[in-house]
């Protein structure tokens, strides 16, 4: 829909412009996206890579603490003074007791002293009650509080080997201890196997932190956690003992051993990395942020899109140069075929190229010339006929009024004396003097009314008390202009087939004219004998049978069309008649004083 749009009715400059900064904004914008895209997989890869190798390292570290850890679980666990003192009846005030706790100290101090890197402590719990070390005075834990528990299980079923516990064995070392895991192992009867003690070795979260602290990178984080999720070191004391287990992302560690994605930690995008430490299956995880991996690409990511928004720019310049070029020509002739099709052909535009829209423009010019010569050569032609038509039908008049005139005069000669046949005789060539002896198309109502008068002047004289004329005439009407001869035929048949076939009763007849709007009314109103409404239709319209007894009413379409044709089709003759009562002819014509003012309106 749009794209039909925009083939169909987008301007040529739009086209033009859009069509370039598309050839050079798409090409120009996925090179680059798919360029730096390539560039932060290459340095995300590379980033991990180094992350992998530092945590393969730091799990080795971690697997050589592991074996200190199990190196000093195996000197108390082999001592033969520890199996002595899980088997014996002990009494906290003997001698042999006190002996056997110097024994014992003496050997942690010694484990201490060879493993001095690692914060630890060792617990000795014989199942006879023995701890080592423990108040004196205090109670023993007994032992059912533990021998449910999970951990112990799983010790005794390692077989004396260690296993590492990283959840709380409060029951076991009390509610004080804190530290990140354990390693326990269970001590057994050579003979019969049974279980003595649980030889327990806790090792503080600051051993394990010291094998990464000094591997990490700014803005860095490692944390280790165990098979369960739960971590057991991280540089923020807060998440220690927390679990990673419900986070989206933890299957992807927890199913694999080593590997690196990135995801969203802490309402930040970072780029994790994991590896798994051998002996206990626990893992290292590293967090950096993409930002700062990715810090020097986003530098080049901005310069990249300055330049990009430069080379934008400097393209729409170029294009809406080169479009304005191409579409303000064609938007200018667009605009001057306008105001042609409004009719003003006066319009011409300068060429001030060579090339084809130049060529449009020239040949546009000739076009407009040709069309005003050829419009005048039509108007001239259509003045011509015009003026012969007027003439035409200004000629049928004359005949026919001098005609019932000559007759008017010669059946008066019978009835007035010679002085008044000698004012209507006046009266006559004072009518043919107006009608004939101006060559002016247009001349004052005024006069029109004067010609109105001499005839009226020779028929009252002619009718006598028979006929009652009357005038209603606006003063204002007699300066404006009208053509020749359109009242007095009309007055003519108003009074040769409308009054004098009125077989009895007065003979009226009024004139009247005034001004309405724009225009200039008159009414010409009879009580002859009128006609029926089909005959005045048939009348203005020429379509009367030329055997009618009322043909000779000609003079109704003839001023009709004399009218129209010099004024318009919205002026002419209207007629209301009604047979038996008489007839009003309403006569509309401008209200101008010159020739121009038709051409405007």
């Amino acid at each position: 829909m749009v794209w039909n749009w925009f083939i169909r009715k987008s301007s040529v400059q739009n086209k033009f412009l859009i069509a370039s900064l598309v050839l050079i904004i798409i090409p120009l914008g996925l090179f680059g996206a798919i360029s730096l895209q390539i560039s932060k997989n290459s340095i995300a890869s590379q980033v991990s890579q180094s992350n992998l190798k530092t945590l393969g390292q730091i799990a080795d570290k971690t697997d050589r603490m592991l074996d200190d850890i199990i190196a000093v679980s195996n000197q108390f666990y082999l001592s033969t003074d520890v199996n002595h003192a899980f088997t014996t009846t002990y009494n906290p005030d003997s001698y042999d007791y006190a002996m056997q706790r110097s024994s014992f100290d003496h050997m942690l101090s010694n484990s201490i002293y060879s493993f001095n890197r690692i914060s630890f402590q060792v617990l000795l719990t014989g199942l006879n009650g023995f701890q080592f070390p423990a108040d004196p005075s205090a109670d023993p834990p007994p032992v059912r509080s533990f021998m449910e528990k999970e951990w112990y299980r799983a010790a005794l079923n390692g077989q004396g080997r260690i296993i590492w516990v990283t959840n709380p064995m409060p029951e076991l070392t009390g509610a004080k201890s804190h530290a990140a895991f354990y390693g326990v192992r269970i001590s057994k009867r050579f003979e019969s196997g049974s279980p003595t003690g649980i030889v327990s070795v806790s090792v503080d979260e600051s051993s394990l932190n010291d094998l990464y602290s000094s591997a990490l990178d700014k803005a860095q984080e490692i944390e280790i956690v165990d098979t369960d999720g739960l971590i057991l070191s991280s540089a923020h004391k807060d998440q220690l003992d927390q679990s990673l287990a419900e986070r989206p992302y933890y299957h992807k560690i927890r199913d694999y051993d080593s590997g690196y994605f990135i995801a969203k930690e802490g309402g930040e995008e970072q780029l994790i990395s994991f590896q798994t430490i051998g002996k206990t299956n626990w893992k290292l995880i590293s967090y950096t942020p993409t930002a700062t991996v990715l810090a020097s690409i986003n530098q080049l990511q901005k310069i990249v899109i300055i330049v990009f928004a430069v080379v934008v720019l400097l393209a729409y310049a170029a294009s809406y140069f080169m479009a304005r070029r191409l579409a303000v020509p064609i938007k200018r002739l667009y605009n001057h075929f306008g105001r042609v099709e409004l009719g003003d052909l006066s319009v011409r535009l300068p060429v001030t190229s060579e090339d084809e829209i130049g060529n449009l423009t020239r040949k546009f010019n000739r076009m407009l010339d040709r069309i005003e010569e050829l419009l005048d050569n039509i108007r001239l032609e259509q003045e011509r006929k015009r003026h012969a038509e007027l003439q035409a039908l200004q000629s049928q008049i004359n005949p026919h009024f001098l005609y019932n005139t000559l007759a008017s005069i010669r059946f008066m000669l019978f009835k007035h004396t010679p002085e008044t046949i000698d004012s209507v005789i006046v009266a006559l060539v004072k009518l043919l003097k107006q009608s004939i002896s101006k060559q002016d198309e247009l001349i004052p109502i005024g006069e029109e009314l004067a010609m109105v008068r001499n005839y009226l002047y020779i028929q009252q004289i002619r009718q006598g008390d028979r006929m009652e004329i009357r005038y209603e005439l606006e003063e204002a009407i007699y300066e404006y202009k009208t053509i020749k001869l359109i009242l007095q035929p009309l007055i003519e048949n108003a009074i040769f087939h409308g009054l004098e076939r009125k077989a009895a009763g007065l003979r009226q007849l009024k004139v009247r004219g005034y001004i309405q709007g724009m225009d200039i009314l008159f009414e010409i109103s009879d009580n002859g004998i009128g006609m029926e409404q089909q005959e005045a239709v048939e009348q203005l319209a020429g379509t009367a049978d030329k055997d009618s007894k009322l043909v000779h009413r000609g003079g109704y379409r003839n001023v009709h069309e004399r009218l129209q044709l010099y004024f318009g089709g919205s002026y002419g003759i209207r007629l209301e008649t009604c047979f038996g009562e008489g007839t009003t002819v309403y006569v509309r014509i401008p209200a101008i004083h010159k020739w121009e003012e038709v051409r405007v309106r």
